[in-house]
């Protein structure tokens, strides 16, 4: 016998809504080996899928999440920083109080970056 499964389409276009990046980041390829950008990646895609459409809150924060993931596949400086505070251990969706700890991490590297970049002041060129 073969199941199916029903999807509720206007479920998804609203969590999509605010999840712009999440093309890019599910269909980034990473190198062979980098277990922390697979599992983060994954991590990621169950997160927004687990999302309730109607909490403001969980939505505002994989907005975040999304905005933050962005930065990890096309940024180098980012994705370099933002590996060595995570280990792949941290990375789960099993316990509530880990995957707090995991947003707490990139919000607050994500608030750091950003405002370290901002205050950065690149000019090759003298004029």
């Amino acid at each position: 016998m073969i199941q199916t499964q029903t999807i509720d389409i206007e479920y998804v276009q609203k969590v999509l809504k605010y999840c712009p990046n999440f093309d890019s980041i599910v269909n980034y390829d990473y190198e062979y080996g980098d277990v922390l950008s697979s599992k983060l990646i994954d991590w990621y895609r169950d997160l927004v899928f687990s999302t309730d459409g109607n909490n403001e809150k969980q939505l505002t924060i994989i907005s975040f999440i999304d905005k933050s993931l962005s930065m990890y596949v096309k940024d180098r400086r980012y994705k370099k920083g933002l590996s060595r505070i995570l280990t792949v251990d941290d990375i789960s969706l099993n316990n509530q109080n880990l995957i707090k700890e995991l947003i707490k991490k990139i919000v607050v590297f994500t608030n750091n970056y950003e405002k370290k970049k901002v205050l950065e002041i690149s000019s090759p060129k003298w004029l």
